[in-house]
């Protein structure tokens, strides 16, 4: 189990495509907090609140993680590498333990390297414009770890949903729809806080919730559910599949 698992993850350090979504979620805080920083008061920017917030744009990781999972596991069959990873690996569910297990780790990290670089460059910039710091404070540190661990599940998420649907294209569109037009419109039956995104969005604030969102609690654990049943179901979508 241990070398599928480093085998996994070999092939998202390996590939283009975690460096490139890296600097996808850099180029675009650099964009948000400079625009943020720029234009924004003094007095609204030294408010601890407003900080947490700039900071917060980190959690666009949670995204790309979720995108990372499904390209990861989808991709293998895009690519036409499935049939070699079975044919190395014939137990199935250790192969999806792996590949569940590895876009964990590498959301994780994504997030970690994009909650590292906001609190830096947010820092740096305020102290830029002789603002005082408060990036430090206990609600941004939470809600930098609520976007470490929402983005695990994300990627734990992305990659169930991936070997649900198999087609790396569909699903990311499927994912992306669903968080765009799907969830909002479950607001109309007042609901779109059980929805996934929604759950997810609960981790990432890690306590400084708004009104349209669970608890920290509940939202982790509705967060938890919904990547196991994308987990089983992919598990259990990969050991039925017909691979040539």
């Amino acid at each position: 189990m241990t070398r599928l698992l480093r085998a996994e993850l070999l092939k998202v350090l390996t590939t283009r495509l975690l460096l490139w979504l890296g600097l996808l979620v850099i180029a675009f805080e650099v964009l948000i907090i400079a625009l943020r920083v720029g234009h924004d008061s003094f007095d609204s920017l030294a408010e601890p609140g407003n900080q947490r917030d700039i900071v917060s744009i980190a959690g666009i990781a949670v995204l790309i993680s979720l995108i990372l999972g499904i390209v990861a596991s989808a991709g293998e069959y895009s690519h036409g590498t499935i049939s070699h990873t079975l044919l190395v690996a014939p137990v199935r569910e250790r192969v999806s333990l792996a590949k569940l297990t590895s876009a964990a780790l590498a959301g994780a990290f994504l997030a970690l390297v994009s909650v590292v670089f906001a609190w830096g460059f947010a820092a740096l910039l305020l102290a830029a414009r002789s603002i005082p710091l408060h990036v430090a404070s206990h609600t941004t540190l939470n809600v930098g770890l609520g976007t470490i661990g929402a983005a695990a599940i994300a990627g734990v998420l992305g990659a169930g949903f991936g070997l649900l649907l198999r087609r790396q294209t569909a699903a990311i569109v499927v994912a992306l729809v669903w968080l765009l037009v799907g969830e909002p419109l479950l607001s109309i039956a007042g609901v779109q806080r059980y929805a996934p995104g929604h759950a997810i969005a609960a981790v990432v604030e890690a306590g400084n919730q708004s009104s349209e969102l669970l608890g920290f609690g509940a939202g982790l654990a509705v967060a938890l559910l919904y990547a196991a049943a994308a987990a089983t179901l992919g598990t259990i979508a990969l050991k039925r599949t017909d691979v040539n």
